[in-house]
């Protein structure tokens, strides 16, 4: 898979991480809160593991995002306050 795609395993995690740092959790406690494996989901974050979908689908309906944002990176049917913050915090994991 093309590293630069937004289906990218380290592009899904570097979202799911920008996510969290909105939340303000540590990995250990997102991973909880939507019933990840700690390990699993430090995998996930990192690009080592896919995110599944079943997965997926628990963050977006507790956090509020849509699967778009997860798996394509889409900001455009999030909050606004939300969507600033998520690419606030993408653009610096970037650097």
């Amino acid at each position: 898979m093309n590293p630069h795609s937004p289906f990218h395993p380290q592009a899904v995690g570097r979202r799911l991480a920008a996510l969290r740092v909105y939340k303000e959790m540590i990995p250990a406690h997102f991973a909880d809160s939507v019933d990840i494996d700690r390990t699993s989901y430090g995998r996930i974050e990192k690009g080592e593991k896919p995110l599944k979908a079943d997965m997926a689908f628990r963050i977006a309906e507790r956090y509020g995002v849509t699967m778009d944002y997860l798996y394509r990176g889409r900001l455009t049917e999030l909050p606004p306050k939300l969507a600033d913050s998520l690419m606030h915090n993408l653009t610096k994991s970037e650097r």
